[in-house]
């Protein structure tokens, strides 16, 4: 006997050599993320290096300016206690620690840069 053999609807699986290929594997997706994650990992580190850096600078500023003007008030406390010397008169005339500051510091929570 004969036996009927039944034809599947699906048309036959292609070669490989002769399919063309739409659209990314697996492996290329998985490698492209891991790119982009590890470069989003390095360059978050380097700001937050770049934050902690900005913020210690502005912390031996303030310190800095601190001690400029503990010098200045010394440099006039001692030009006051000495009257009769004649730079004295011009000390006493200027204003405690304004002659090296020409702004203020900036706040590190406000932006420096407007649009």
């Amino acid at each position: 006997m004969h036996s009927r053999i039944q034809k599947s609807p699906l048309p036959r699986p292609l070669h490989r050599s002769n399919a063309k290929l739409n659209g990314f594997i697996l492996l290329e997706v998985l490698v492209a993320m891991s790119l982009v994650a590890s470069a989003w990992v390095g360059l978050s580190t380097i700001y937050q290096g770049m934050i902690l850096r900005l913020g210690q600078l502005q912390e031996k500023r303030v310190e800095l300016r601190k001690e400029i003007d503990r010098h200045e008030l010394a440099i006039l406390t001692a030009a006051q206690r000495n009257n009769s010397s004649p730079t004295s008169g011009k000390l006493a005339d200027e204003s405690i620690g304004m002659s090296r500051r020409s702004r203020p510091l900036p706040s590190p929570r406000r932006a420096t840069h407007q649009k």
